[in-house]
């Protein structure tokens, strides 16, 4: 005769319902956070921030001032002149960055404060797009 209140081994069985819906409100959870979208822009190289050896330090270095209105380019303290948009990206590809070495492709942009994002990106986007480096001036 059996025992009715014994139970056997290999019978248990858990409750999975509470998994499968912590699975579906997972699955839902990822669907809604997802976004598709691919993240576009220009990749840059960037100076490292330690400080750069004296040979950087010349007054050769090609330097771009940036005003609300203005782009002024110098290649020395007495060298400087005013330019347009399309002006700098010919002194830019003029330069040949790509076959210079590395410690002589940096390019130094100066910007007041009032300078808006998107003209600062087009000179940096001019800068990285004839193979310089852009070298951010803070005070």
């Amino acid at each position: 005769m059996k025992r009715s209140g014994k139970k056997r081994e290999g019978d248990i069985s858990p409750d999975l319902t509470s998994f499968s819906d912590i699975a579906n409100l997972l699955i839902i959870f990822f669907i809604l956070t997802t976004s598709l979208v691919r993240p576009f822009g220009r990749p840059m190289d960037m100076p490292s921030s330690a400080k750069p050896p004296e040979q950087q330090q010349k007054s050769d270095t090609p330097t771009v001032r940036l005003t609300v209105d203005r782009i002024v380019f110098s290649e020395g303290e007495k060298k400087e002149r005013e330019v347009t948009m399309n002006e700098l990206r010919k002194e830019l590809w003029g330069r040949n960055f790509p076959q210079q070495p590395a410690e002589k492709r940096s390019v130094v942009v100066e910007t007041a404060d009032d300078v808006t994002y998107e003209r600062y990106y087009q000179v940096a986007t001019a800068i990285a797009a004839a193979g310089g480096v852009v070298a951010v001036m803070t005070e």
